[in-house]
């Protein structure tokens, strides 16, 4: 494999794992919203 080649695939996965980790990130801050909004939902019931 020639070293352009490789140094773009390295990127290319480098760019990947960043891209994933963004993700897992905005599903974790969904996740808390949603608990958060059940949470509040449920104290407006008992006022």
């Amino acid at each position: 494999m020639p070293k352009q080649s490789s140094g773009q695939l390295n990127f290319n996965i480098k760019e990947t794992m960043k891209l994933n980790k963004q993700k897992d990130n905005f599903e974790k801050r969904k996740k808390k919203l949603r608990e958060n909004l059940k949470k509040r939902k449920k104290i407006i019931k008992f006022i």
